[in-house]
């Protein structure tokens, strides 16, 4: 009597091809673009003084800092917590979509600065990723009430919470980082630019297209904005 046993080419063909088909993890996108430069940042004396948004210094020709100071981060908590939220929402945005996370980040950028340079005359400098980190959460949650519908009263209560956390940060200043004792305070229109620019860009196709950085598959890159 004759057995059949399967071929090794085509178990190794059909692993392969589980493989090809599954999502990117995100991660390497997010250390890359958030956790790392942050932390190197913080952590080497001086490394930030060419970076931080300094309005003076950005009416004066230094554009990148429009870019750059959001990486940069005065206390350990400031810096703790804001990545806490891009590494769990980044991430998890990052899987749904790749490339989403990096054209955001481009855009949003130097967006939310220029609102602080228009509408935050008094603001000499400012750093931190909270105002892109606000608009990941906000990017996510809009991402999610389109994709799974059995979910979107709680993605919704999400964006509630969003905003109500906007309004106290604006009354009463953060709720995570410890700035009493020092002369930093919070900025609401940093918060409310970058929800407000995630909104535009959910909405955008133009804008929302970008290739991933890392090991997304080709069915990932060519998959409907919405699954």
């Amino acid at each position: 009597m004759k057995t059949s046993r399967p071929m090794p080419a085509f178990v190794g063909q059909r692993a392969s091809s589980r493989s090809a088909e599954a999502p990117a993890s995100g991660l390497p996108t997010v250390i890359l673009l958030f956790a790392l430069p942050a932390a190197l940042l913080f952590t080497v004396p001086g490394a930030a003084d060419s970076l931080l948004y300094d309005r003076a210094a950005i009416l004066q020709g230094e554009w990148w800092r429009l870019w750059t100071g959001h990486w940069v981060h005065f206390l350990p908590s400031h810096l703790f917590w804001n990545l806490a939220v891009l590494l769990g929402a980044g991430l998890w945005l990052e899987r749904l979509h790749p490339g989403w996370l990096l054209r955001y980040t481009l855009i949003a950028a130097p967006l939310i600065s220029l609102a602080l340079l228009l509408g935050e005359s008094a603001m000499h400098s400012y750093g931190g990723l909270s105002g892109l980190a606000a608009g990941v959460v906000t990017g996510l949650a809009l991402t999610q009430i389109r994709r799974r519908r059995a979910d979107r009263l709680w993605w919704g209560g999400l964006l509630v919470l969003v905003a109500a956390k906007l309004f106290v940060d604006a009354r009463h200043g953060p709720l995570f980082s410890d700035f009493s004792s020092t002369p930093i305070r919070s900025s609401a229109l940093a918060h409310a630019a970058g929800a407000g620019i995630a909104l535009a860009f959910f909405l955008s196709p133009q804008a929302r297209f970008c290739p991933p950085l890392f090991g997304a598959s080709s069915s990932a890159q060519l998959s409907p904005p919405f699954r």
